[in-house]
């Protein structure tokens, strides 16, 4: 049986009116044997950026485009796969902002178990670690909502460890993912735009699709966001 590393990290603050608009959870999912290899690639990113390979490497520290755009094309010629969740904040009515993690982290324990199902695998989870972060209450919760709003098969999950960023360079990497990905909703222009389509590539798909898969905007009952229309209409045009 496969076994594949999947390394989560967020974007965005979840606390409803009083946070970002947008709250992203995004997971790279890398196949354990081949995990070393990119993470050589992150020392390489930091090499070219002038960094040593026993600092952080962060999104929001990395300045100019040419830059960034060299970490998207890093990620683009990676094997992997990537799963991103957008939460708009501003439609979610009926839950608290302290129960946003959990509960919209169930749609992304939902996709990895799918993935990792269709390749006969098992999932070693890495989180990143955050203030109100609890392992014990993240499985409780999507355990108990298991039967009811999401599929999640807990045999394809083999365990869930949290993690400093510092101390996983794959944690890094997904932290440029789901930071460039909010900087596009953000900003809502070509130029941010452009980091996605490096990494449209990578997106779970299913049946051609990504829509829903690699790239998901939550809660399913609105209408997306005018950004987030307008950055899938931009993808949509990449061949």
């Amino acid at each position: 049986m496969r076994e594949f590393n999947i390394y989560i990290d967020e974007s965005g603050d979840e606390g409803i009116n009083r946070g970002s608009k947008y709250f992203i959870l995004t997971a790279i999912i890398v196949e354990k044997e081949k995990d070393l290899s990119i993470s050589k690639m992150v020392d390489k990113i930091k090499g070219n950026l002038e960094l040593d390979i026993k600092n952080q490497l962060h999104w929001n520290k990395v300045k100019g485009f040419p830059n960034k755009k060299m970490i998207m094309e890093h990620i683009s010629n990676s094997d992997l796969i990537i799963i991103n969740i957008v939460i708009d904040t501003t439609e979610i009515k009926f839950i608290h902002s302290n129960n946003i993690y959990n509960y919209f982290s169930g749609y992304l324990f939902e996709r990895i178990c799918w993935y990792v199902s269709s390749k006969n695998g098992m999932a070693n989870i890495n989180i990143s670690s955050r203030g109100n972060l609890r392992k014990e209450e993240l499985i409780n919760f999507l355990n108990d909502k298991n039967n009811k709003k999401f599929k999640i098969d807990s045999s394809k999950i083999s365990g869930i460890k949290i993690y400093p960023n510092s101390k996983k360079k794959l944690l890094q990497l997904a932290d440029c993912c789901c930071s460039s990905l909010g900087q596009a909703l953000k900003y809502n222009d070509k130029i941010h735009f452009q980091y996605i389509k490096y990494l449209k590539p990578k997106f779970y798909t299913h049946k051609s699709k990504y829509i829903g898969y690699g790239l998901k905007y939550v809660p399913s009952t609105q209408q997306p966001s005018k950004e987030f229309q307008e950055l899938v209409i931009y993808l949509e045009k990449i061949v």
